[in-house]
């Protein structure tokens, strides 16, 4: 089964949803750890997977949000797309055309309609160029216009991008930061672009800046009819301006779904979790931040299966044994304390009391859980997480399948993909028996 969540664009009546302007298939981006000496000495170089097999497509004049963790690959997918990095593997369609088999002159024309704005306002502009020259050198690398029209087109961008055409002489350090990413947004659309990546563009601006920039995005995408793909951490930032939103960890689509949809249904635990841990602007409002526990695994070596089971508050219960609801929820806290050797070794009773209570397993599921407490007490953490690992937690479907599943909904609007074996049918969750 595919960890890819595809969708599909096209319903019966073809004039409803219209073709995707952009395409992905099973995009890979793996990376070499350098190599080396050490690495020559050990065994074979080990290669970090950034994006792992991501299927998605954006329609036409569509916005659709990436958000995710920093480190998730979110950036790498979006290089990969404009083949800024060469991808691993997989293809990207353009407006119909495999833009990974592209070269030379072909791929230089076709990177005209597919452009990017930076993170880093600051750092992607020139200090030593004025911000007029800076405007034109995209129009002026393709060919477009003569200088006349080059500069008159770049006066009338910076207007449009909300900037005094004067500014056309002064260099970037004259600007503030939201000023400079009004400056990267009119180089951007100097070319005529149809599609936009834009990577964390208000990342780096003050929340009040923020607002205005957004807004003069959204205004020019109606003007031009572009189409974003809008990648950010923030949610609120998601929620203002995506038409649809895709979560991205470990470098996999975990879910993907209409704006509204995702964030009144979200169908996947790390996007509930993301939701949770929304900051609650009013202290009077009852509830807490919600925390994910331990730490994302290292890309070089990620966790078979589901990639977020090592984190998720949701792992489903190996079949093998017989689990309770309170049974499986007090031997995963178990299992992570001893992960984390968090826990103060005394003695068997003190440790059953602190984990299990009246809701330990009986029958296999309990021996283990006995042989697990018997390590923890001879201060054994090697040997107690290896059998609690091996014995539960490898043993879930959610560590032997790669899920991809899509979700019923109601509105009758786009798909809603989740990668989470919830969602299976023939899978029994303990928490539910």
């Amino acid at each position: 089964m595919s960890n890819s969540l595809t969708t599909n664009n096209q319903t019966e009546d073809e004039g409803t949803i219209s073709k995707p302007l952009l395409k992905v298939e099973g995009l890979t981006k793996h990376f070499s750890d350098g190599g080396g000496f050490l690495s020559g000495l050990f065994g074979e170089e080990q290669r970090v997977r950034a994006v792992e097999d991501v299927s998605f497509s954006i329609r036409k004049g569509e916005t659709l949000g990436l958000v995710g963790e920093s480190g998730c690959g979110k950036s790498t997918l979006a290089r990969s797309i404009l083949r800024l990095v060469e991808p691993t593997d997989g293809t990207v369609y353009f407006k119909g055309e495999n833009v990974t088999a592209l070269s030379g002159e072909k791929l230089r024309a076709q990177r005209k309609d597919m452009q990017m704005i930076f993170q880093d306002p600051q750092s992607s502009l020139d200090p030593r160029m004025k911000v007029g020259p800076i405007v034109e050198e995209p129009m002026k690398a393709h060919g477009m216009y003569d200088a006349d029209e080059r500069e008159t087109r770049a006066r009338e961008l910076l207007e449009r991008v909300g900037l005094d055409p004067q500014h056309y002489n002064r260099h970037p350090h004259a600007f503030s930061g939201g000023q400079r990413q009004r400056v990267n947004l009119a180089r951007a659309l100097s070319v005529n672009p149809d599609f936009i990546v834009c990577d964390e563009p208000v990342t780096a601006l003050d929340v009040s800046i923020q607002a205005q920039v957004l807004n003069t995005m959204k205004n020019l995408q109606e003007e031009f009819g572009l189409t974003y793909l809008f990648i950010a951490h923030d949610l609120s930032v998601i929620r203002h301006i995506s038409d649809r939103v895709a979560v991205m960890y470990l470098g996999q689509l975990v879910e993907l779904a209409d704006k509204e949809e995702l964030f009144e249904n979200p169908q996947h635990p790390y996007t509930q979790a993301l939701l949770d841990s929304i900051p609650v602007p009013d202290p009077r409002k009852a509830g807490t931040r919600g925390v994910l526990e331990g730490d994302v695994p290292s890309p070089i070596d990620p966790p078979s299966g589901c990639r977020f089971r090592t984190r998720c508050p949701k792992l489903i219960a190996p079949a093998e044994y017989e689990f309770s609801p309170n049974e499986w929820v007090n031997t995963r806290r178990f299992l992570r304390a001893v992960e984390r050797r968090s826990i103060e070794p005394t003695n068997k009773s003190s440790l059953e009391a602190q984990f299990f209570d009246a809701a330990k397993p009986s029958g296999e599921a309990g021996r283990i859980v006995n042989e697990a407490i018997a390590h923890v007490v001879n201060d054994d953490w090697e040997r107690a997480s290896e059998l609690l690992v091996t014995s539960f937690a490898e043993q879930s479907i959610c560590a032997r399948e790669i899920p991809a599943y899509e979700v019923s909904t109601e509105n009758g609007k786009s798909p809603h993909h989740a990668a989470c074996h919830r969602h299976r049918n023939d899978v029994v969750d303990s928490r539910q028996k």
